[in-house]
Order: C-alpha cells, then sequence, then structure tokens
C-alpha cells in the first residue's frame, strides 16, 4: 500500500485518438514512433499509432501524456518468467 501513495489508479483517457493520458504507470519499457510499452498497475500496457510522442512523463506520481496517432491500445500479462505473452500478431 506504501507504494501507491502519490501515485494515482490506472486510468486511460484518449481525446479524439490524439492525445492520451494515463496514471499509474511504474515504468516506460520501450518507446518508439509506433509502439510504446509501459508497466501500469494492471500489467503491461501497449500502445500503438503513428507519430507517438511522450508529452509529459512524471514517474514519481505515475502519470504520462502521449501526443500521435492512437490506433490501439491493448494490455499484455507477463509469463512467471518474466517474458511478456503476446495476445496476437503486430505488424
Amino acid at each position: 500500500m506504501g507504494e501507491m501513495q502519490g501515485k494515482s489508479a490506472h486510468k486511460l483517457m484518449l481525446d479524439q485518438r490524439r492525445h492520451a493520458m494515463i496514471t499509474g504507470v511504474n515504468d516506460v519499457c520501450s518507446f518508439h514512433e509506433n509502439e510504446i510499452v509501459l508497466k501500469v498497475d494492471t500489467g503491461v500496457m501497449v500502445i500503438t499509432g503513428e507519430g507517438l510522442h511522450v508529452g509529459k512523463l512524471v514517474l514519481e506520481e505515475g502519470k504520462l501524456d502521449v501526443e500521435g496517432r492512437v490506433d490501439g491500445v491493448h494490455y499484455e500479462q507477463p509469463h512467471s518468467a518474466g517474458r511478456l505473452f503476446r495476445f496476437g500478431k503486430r505488424s
């Protein structure tokens, strides 16, 4: 419980697929113009799109703002060995 102090619960707010505000972010695993992989309170979150750009990141508060065209958002569960389980093919 002490870990959540100062951090917001996980939420995703998406405005016209051009601006995403995400809370409950624990870490940014990778970032590319077409994909952002995040560790959030509920697992691993993958954002796909074009021209993705991190506008603001405040890990102490667990907040991330993303600009660009968001085409998809999905969640993945880590395997017990630490590898990610993919829910299907991505191009």
